[in-house]
């Protein structure tokens, strides 16, 4: 059970025993395999970087604190654990969510983490393109946890052209060394073929999901061009999409539903009539019907006619759009 896997990583960090622990740098490559290529992901190569003993530990500390808060909130009942699904995020308190490494497209790219005892070393000044941080922690070597950190270019202070001062002998002094900064955060950690996610987005960034979510819209805008449903300015609305994560997450829930190859013209009307949406329903001069979006900020008023996001209430007839859902059959 993931929550019985939680609460062993759980009790891992939070161990005094003797570990080893080191601190690896993962950094996007340009690929020669041609899947890879095919779908827009770079391979990863991996360096280690000769961080004092006493940083990592405090990196676990950050670590066993986090899990632990989320343990006791699943523990007393105010959080829960569930499926890593992005809709998880609208709900009041977002659960502690998980995923299954398989659902992670070409997840062997990270697997040299699980395999591999040592990686050559290396440096945040002459590294380019790091995607994450990791520690990874071991006290045998079948059972290890790793903590994620998603990596920006402000954590290197030599990134920009900003004077560098500290305070020396009373009065501020410039210097020139590159000051290394690390979140005091995690984004997400790995233990027994899980990851737990505590921060949606940089788990996204750090596994490559968004290019997962382009391809949901792609199937998504290859299927409406093929039903009766059409949207007039199509080529704004695509482009629209696919320059908005929020949008594209939500692509993965209207494939799955698949209205849009049913939809008929009094349907949609319908709704765009009883819910005032934003949308126009017109026929161009080939005599087609089809959804105009007069304003590409009300593209959302689209998704969410294909998200089946309409409801209204059995007890007061009043009618909502919705921006979560948990189905009750």
């Amino acid at each position: 059970m993931p929550i019985d896997r939680f609460r062993q990583a759980v009790n891992l960090l939070e161990s005094n025993q003797d570990f080893y622990r080191d601190y690896i740098l993962g950094v996007e490559v340009p690929t020669t395999d041609s899947l890879l290529a095919e779908r827009n992901l770079t391979a990863l190569e991996y360096h280690e970087i000769p961080l004092d003993p006493g940083v990592r530990e405090r990196i676990q500390a950050i670590a066993a604190s986090r899990v632990r808060s989320y343990l006791s909130d699943i523990e007393d009942g105010s959080r829960d654990i569930r499926e890593y699904d992005i809709t998880n995020t609208e709900q009041d308190t977002v659960p502690l969510q998980y995923a299954d490494p398989d659902s992670i497209e070409h997840f062997e790219r990270y697997e040299p983490l699980l395999n591999e005892e040592y990686f050559d070393t290396g440096s945040y000044d002459n590294l380019s393109d790091i995607s994450f941080q990791a520690l990874r922690i071991s006290n045998e070597p079948d059972e290890h946890v790793i903590i994620f950190q998603k990596f920006s270019n402000r954590q290197i202070s030599g990134n920009t052209d900003d004077l560098r001062i500290s305070e020396r002998d009373e009065q501020y002094q410039e210097f020139e060394d590159t000051v290394i900064t690390i979140p005091e955060r995690i984004d997400c950690i790995l233990y027994n073929d899980t990851i737990y996610v505590f921060a949606s987005k940089k788990f996204e960034d750090i596994f490559d999901y968004l290019t997962q979510y382009e391809r949901h819209a792609n199937d998504v805008l290859t299927g409406i061009d093929s039903s009766e449903l059409r949207i007039h300015n199509m080529g704004e609305f695509v482009d629209s999409i696919l320059g908005d994560r929020r949008a594209l997450r939500k692509m993965k829930s209207i494939e799955e539903r698949g209205l849009y190859s049913s939809l008929n013209r009094a349907q949609v009307e319908d709704i765009v009539d009883d819910y005032d949406l934003g949308i126009e329903i017109q026929t161009d001069d080939d005599g087609e019907w089809g959804i105009y979006i007069p304003d590409m900020r009300k593209k959302w008023d689209v998704i969410r006619l294909l998200d089946d996001d309409h409801l209204e209430s059995s007890l007061t007839s009043t009618q909502y759009q919705v921006y979560g859902k948990d189905q009750r059959d």
